[in-house]
């Protein structure tokens, strides 16, 4: 059985409901119901926490059947002690490994991501510059793509610290990009317009902006690990 027809069997087998069990585990109902169709996947923390709850096994509860009547009772405390805990650690060692496979596909892609933007940005230079003699101020694309840069790094980041919630990455980047785009919308509108003063606001904006998208990122991030 799949880790969601087990937690929806021992949740009816405990006659325990949605909301109850979000409430032992901290999170919301929404949560418990998308694990139970298979939406979405709980973390290492809460997977442990459902063991306890129903005293089973990690591994019974990932890759075993928990209605089978033979499965019943193998948690602690029946003589099966210690191949419960050998079959917990396998099951968080393939966890793990799958978390840090998940880690590594993210930042390959971040690092194709940012690539690509970099060589957009020197083949768009070239051309604006052979083509429409806009070496200057074309140059300034390349402040531009160092925003864009930032952005994907957060994006794509997970800190060492699990996966954070997309809103809560997407807010770090939009942070993480806010000086580079300050300076260069700064640089663009001076060269332009040659409104040195008072263009230079865009840095108290950009500065409010960073602090602003930085505190929703941890608002989300906190709902995030409620759910």
């Amino acid at each position: 059985m799949a880790f969601s027809d087990n937690l929806q069997y021992l949740r009816k087998r405990d006659k325990v409901t949605q909301e109850e069990l979000a409430d032992r585990l901290g999170v919301s109902r929404q949560s418990v119901s998308k694990w139970e169709t298979g939406e979405a996947y709980p973390e290492t923390e809460k997977i442990l926490a459902l063991c306890d709850n129903f005293g089973i096994s990690m591994d019974q509860l990932m890759r075993g059947d928990v209605s089978d009547p033979s499965a019943e009772g193998a948690g602690c405390g029946n003589g099966q002690e210690a191949a419960s805990v050998g079959d917990d650690d396998k099951a968080v060692g393939a966890l793990g490994a799958a978390e840090s496979a998940r880690d590594a596909r993210l930042s390959r892609a971040g690092g194709i991501v940012n690539a690509a933007v970099i060589a957009c940005t020197a083949i768009a230079y070239i051309c604006l510059g052979a083509c429409a003699g806009l070496w200057h101020p074309g140059w300034l694309a390349f402040i531009a793509a160092a925003a864009l840069v930032f952005f994907f790094d957060k994006v794509f980041c997970t800190d060492g610290e699990g996966m954070r919630p997309l809103a809560a990455r997407v807010l770090d980047g939009l942070s993480a990009m806010m000086m580079a785009l300050s300076t260069f919308v700064y640089l663009l509108v001076s060269i332009l317009w040659g409104v040195w003063h008072p263009a230079w606001v865009v840095f108290i904006i950009g500065g409010v902006l960073m602090v602003a998208f930085g505190a929703l990122s941890a608002v989300a991030a906190g709902r995030g690990k409620g759910n």
